[in-house]
């Protein structure tokens, strides 16, 4: 599952998960249209989403295959 979807799923809006994970609303603006976040915010992603987005999910397929 990506973020946009997550926040869908969750009715969740952007400000509402930025104040979980500790970043501005434009961050998750940002994140949901691609932005690849630093390996510690994906986790915390990871964490407040209890691992419906997975850190892995910002690996794109050819990367996970290297």
């Amino acid at each position: 599952m990506n973020l946009a979807t997550y926040l869908e799923a969750h009715k969740k809006t952007q400000e509402a998960f930025a104040a979980e994970i500790g970043v501005k609303q434009a961050t998750v603006s940002r994140l949901k249209r691609g932005k690849r976040p630093s390996l510690e915010l994906a986790a915390k992603i990871e964490r407040a989403t209890n691992g419906a987005v997975p850190a892995s999910s910002w690996v794109d397929e050819q990367a996970r295959a290297s």
